[in-house]
């Protein structure tokens, strides 16, 4: 009778699969595992500030129109009072300029009249005009959150 032959001492094939299925697995779970951990890790961002303090109310001229540009509004001061129009153009979002007769987008051409109201060009609708407000430092705020009915003004104490 025949002896059976011993196991062969170094890796098989069979063992050597094994292996391969093994570290796989290990590596599909730890990939997973990583990309849960940076889930709950992800960096949050809210995009850009919402209020914006524009100056003293004594920085703006009675019958003068500014443009702060950190806020992207045009701070128009008159007899009414104060108010914040967007310096965003409703067609694309591309910045207005003054212009004689009011605003004009350099991007496409949409005009818009002193008060906001679209003249011409592609602009679908109006500038925005948004919340102000004066803290007891004579500090203007405004709230790009908070739009305002057209015409609303910021009444200041001492103002006529």
């Amino acid at each position: 009778m025949a002896e059976p032959s011993p196991p062969p001492s170094g890796p098989t094939r069979r063992r050597f699969l094994f292996q391969i299925g093994v570290a796989s697995l290990a590596a599909v779970v730890g990939e997973a595992a990583w990309a849960t951990v940076r889930f709950a890790r992800a960096p949050l961002s809210y995009g850009p500030p919402l209020k914006h303090l524009l100056g003293r109310l004594s920085d703006f001229a009675r019958g003068g129109t500014t443009y702060v540009e950190d806020a992207k509004v045009f701070v128009k001061r008159d007899d009414e009072g104060v108010r914040a129009l967007s310096a965003v153009c409703t067609h694309l979002g591309c910045t207005v300029r003054r212009a004689e007769d009011g605003f004009v987008c350099p991007c496409h051409g949409s005009q818009y009249d002193h008060d906001g109201h679209v003249t011409g060009g592609p602009a679908p609708a109006d500038l925005a005009q948004y919340e102000l407000t004066l803290d007891a430092a004579g500090r203007l705020t405004v709230d790009l959150g908070r739009p305002v009915d057209r015409g609303t003004h910021l009444r200041a104490h001492g103002e006529s």
